[in-house]
């Protein structure tokens, strides 16, 4: 009876193995279970895991979660007991994946450390294969999570690995969830490119599952990027891969549904929806939550908020099952939005007040800086724009500010407050309406604060799509305006169809600055009703808080009553009002050097740099020659010496930056050119020396140390980066974190000569002054009477704060 017993167990087991391949789950699994059942009744343990493996794997796909679960902790419980490191790993991370797709990702990402653990450092190509794996799904549980930084680095080292393995399929998956993560983030263009490696990257006799995720997830970085036919086409081949695969096919049909949903073809949306509503297992909470959420985006897009309302509370409800705190803190939100839509204010309040309550510990367990600013950038639009509606519902103005500071304050108010001990004074909370009108007392400036209202999506609080903007103004006297714009333009190439995406709007004004009637529609949209506030005359300061999108915008070259902005008053760019004051609290410039410092640290005519590509390879770049004679211009004009050609490295940099009282760097910088989003983004590219290759990194400076109170950015577009909530992911931004008061930078890149006659006129002017915001305005005027093209003079734009405080405490 035994040898009948193993024979029938072998012959099962096989069975089931070949059904697998052929993708046919559900025979998979009885095949499975009967081999299983056969070896367990003969005792034979040392056998189990060549059936309990597939069989989990089995169940999984074919989307019985519950029954994986009890057949996942079975095989780690014979691991513990009879595996050795190489089969304790492999259970654990199967453990760890039936758990994701239940929906309990912390708990699978903790599974996926803990066999990495066990498995040590694999010893051949099958545990390197494993390694692989494992690190595969713990990235992808932390993206899931949101925790996006953290996705990164481990998605980067699957990568790596897959390369070391030599395995273009493996390369593929990995670089499809470093999308899925750049997504995750808001960083549509970083998705994309991922997405494209890892098509690349397929192969045509891979098998199923890789194109099925690798498309995919291709067709989530299409849509969002607003490339909605080839996202369509994607989304098909992800389709005619996924179907044969249960588990994959409702994957799949998620992401046909959001791919339709955002492509605007609600009605096959809604009957998907339906459909993969009734074929989901009650099982699987984390894809029935994403499916209800994005019927009930349809709804609420649809006009019908009170049956978006009840999907809402049933994706709640699933989340709150499996314990997912992120998933619960987005159904809250999402809560909000609808309930505002039916007009019950209390239960929005409500369910915006626990959406707050869950983000807070989410943002504070953020390990990083991608992951902090990506959680803060998923709910921090979405919710303070709820808040702000509620207030505005109510007349109540000043605390709908307070709610639009609230929703920019983050992160990056936190790292500004840390760069300065004396710092720590400014209350860690973002300012009130009275602190906020103490401010632009106290800096003489006006200040103009834009809120832009978006389309919120149902399933991941990104908003791309714009409504409304609101924007207010305080005066140095005390008052407190608001006004609304809900027209985009009243130009037809910016309003062809509502609502737009802010950012593609933006980018379309970079290419076409020069196109007077497109500036006209957008000084319209953005300063037409505030016009009358704007201050104007000598010493006149605007300091203008953008949002998103708006960061962009060149703002002085805005035409108001026939001239350009920058005309009438000095312009500075602050990411929130929170961070003006913190700079503010002991902001000083002074034009001789104080007791202990190097004086100013220029920098420039650097030789041979080179940039990191994704691939590893150094990529030369061009030598800029004017740099060499701006750095020595701008050096006599503070009495310094300049670090130039084979002098300017990164030690020397670093070495001198710590005491320097000024900052100056003409030469080549790069945003990310390693695709790399858990760390700080952008490097300076100076000369090389060594085996050093000269990449002065985002990383570097933020945790140098400086006495700094101003850097000039002389490269190319040190004003870009990934737009957040929480400002602008960049070059700029990581001087604001070393400690830096004022950043002068430029929006996009300009030629050599303009910017050699701008910046050293910005420096003779400052010398001259001590007033930053005023130095740049007069910079940028007097290259506008040499170059009238706004193309060259209307880059330059001011971070930070405007300089020392002007008026009454």
């Amino acid at each position: 009876m035994g040898i009948r017993r193993r024979l029938r167990a072998e012959v099962k087991r096989i069975d089931g193995l070949q059904a697998a391949r052929e993708g046919r789950w559900q025979a998979a699994r009885d095949d499975l279970t009967l081999a299983l059942e056969s070896l367990t009744a003969e005792g034979l343990s040392a056998e189990v895991p060549k059936v309990l493996e597939p069989l989990v794997t089995a169940c999984m796909m074919a989307g019985l979660l519950d029954e994986a679960e009890r057949r996942a902790v079975d095989f780690r419980a014979w691991a513990a007991d009879h595996g050795d490191p190489e089969d304790r790993a492999t259970a654990i991370g199967k453990y760890g994946e039936v758990v994701a797709q239940i929906g309990r990702l912390v708990e699978a990402a903790e599974a996926f450390r803990e066999a990495l653990v066990a498995l040590g450092e694999p010893a051949d190509e099958t545990g390197g294969e494993l390694r692989w794996s494992l690190l595969s799904n713990l990235g992808s549980a932390l993206a899931h999570a949101g925790r996006f930084g953290e996705a990164e680095q481990v998605q980067h080292r699957a990568f790596e690995v897959a390369r070391e393995l030599d395995s273009a399929a493996r390369a593929a998956l990995a670089a499809s969830q470093l999308s899925l993560a750049a997504n995750g983030v808001g960083h549509r263009e970083r998705a994309l490119e991922w997405a494209e490696v890892a098509h690349r990257c397929v192969r045509s006799d891979d098998d199923d599952l890789v194109v099925a995720e690798v498309e995919g997830n291709r067709a989530l970085a299409l849509s969002r990027a607003g490339h909605t036919a080839e996202a369509e086409e994607a989304m098909e081949r992800a389709w005619a891969a996924a179907r044969s695969i249960p588990l994959i096919a409702q994957q799949a049909r998620v992401t046909k549904l959001e791919v339709l949903s955002r492509a605007g073809r609600h009605d096959e949306a809604v009957a998907l929806a339906d459909a993969l509503l009734a074929a989901l297992p009650p099982g699987q909470a984390r894809q029935r939550a994403v499916a209800l959420n994005l019927r009930a985006g349809i709804r609420l897009q649809a006009g019908r908020p009170a049956e978006a309302v009840a999907d809402l509370l049933s994706a709640l409800e699933l989340k709150q099952r499996v314990d997912d705190h992120r998933g619960m803190a987005t159904g809250h939100l999402n809560l909000a939005h609808a309930f505002l839509g039916t007009g019950d204010l209390p239960a929005a309040r409500h369910h915006a007040r626990r959406a707050q309550e869950l983000w807070e510990p989410l943002l504070r367990a953020a390990s990083d800086e991608a992951g902090s600013v990506g959680l803060f950038d998923t709910h921090a639009t979405a919710l303070t724009q709820v808040a702000q509606e509620l207030r505005l519902g109510v007349d109540d103005v000043t605390g709908a500010l307070e709610a639009a500071e609230r929703g920019r304050s983050g992160p990056l108010s936190e790292r500004i407050r840390a760069a300065r001990p004396a710092r720590s004074q400014v209350p860690a909370e973002p300012p009130g309406s009275e602190r906020m009108r103490r401010l632009a007392r106290r800096m003489g400036a006006t200040l103009l604060v834009y809120a832009p209202h978006f389309e919120i999506e149902a399933v991941s609080g990104q908003a791309p799509l714009l409504r409304e903007i609101h924007m207010w103004v305080v005066t140095p006297g005390g008052g407190v305006h608001h006004e609304v714009q809900r027209e985009v333009s009243d130009d037809d190439r910016l309003d062809e169809a509502r609502p737009v995406d802010l950012l593609d709007a933006v980018r379309q004004l970079e290419r076409q600055v020069g196109d007077e009637a497109l500036m006209a529609g957008w000084s319209d949209a953005l300063l037409g009703k505030v016009a009358h506030l704007l201050p104007s005359g000598p010493d006149a300061r605007l300091v203008i808080v953008p949002q998103r999108g708006l960061w962009s915008v060149p703002f002085a070259a805005l035409p108001v009553a026939g001239e350009p902005l920058v005309s009438r008053c000095s312009l500075t760019m602050v990411p929130s009002l929170h961070a003006l004051e913190l700079i503010a609290h002991e902001d000083v410039w002074r034009g001789e050097a104080a007791a202990g410092s190097s004086g100013a640290l220029v920098v420039g005519g650097v030789r041979d740099a080179v940039v990191p590509t994704p691939d590893g390879r150094l990529l030369p770049l061009s030598d800029l020659p004017l740099t060499l004679e701006t750095a020595r211009a701008v050096a006599r004009v503070h009495r310094a010496s300049a670090l130039a050609g084979p002098a300017a490295t990164v030690p020397a940099v670093l070495d001198r930056m710590g005491s320097a009282d000024l900052l100056h760097f003409s030469c080549h910088a790069v945003l990310d050119a390693r695709l790399r989003l858990d760390q700080l983004p952008g490097c300076i590219a100076l000369t090389p020396a060594g085996a050093e290759h000269g990449q002065l990194t985002s990383t570097l400076l933020a945790s140098t140390p400086t006495r700094a109170r101003i850097a000039v950015l002389g490269c190319c577009a040190t004003g870009q980066g990934l737009v957040t909530a929480d400002g602008v992911l960049g070059l700029a931004r990581t001087f604001l974190i070393a400690g830096v008061s004022t950043v002068v930078a430029t929006l996009w890149e300009v030629p050599e000569e303009p910017t050699h006659d701008a910046l050293v006129c910005f420096h003779q002017e400052l010398a001259r002054t001590d007033d930053p915001a005023e130095a740049l305005r007069r910079a940028v005027l007097m290259t506008r009477r040499k170059w009238r093209a706004p193309e060259i003079w209307a880059a330059f734009t001011l971070i930070g704060s405007p300089g020392p405080r002007r008026g009454e405490e």
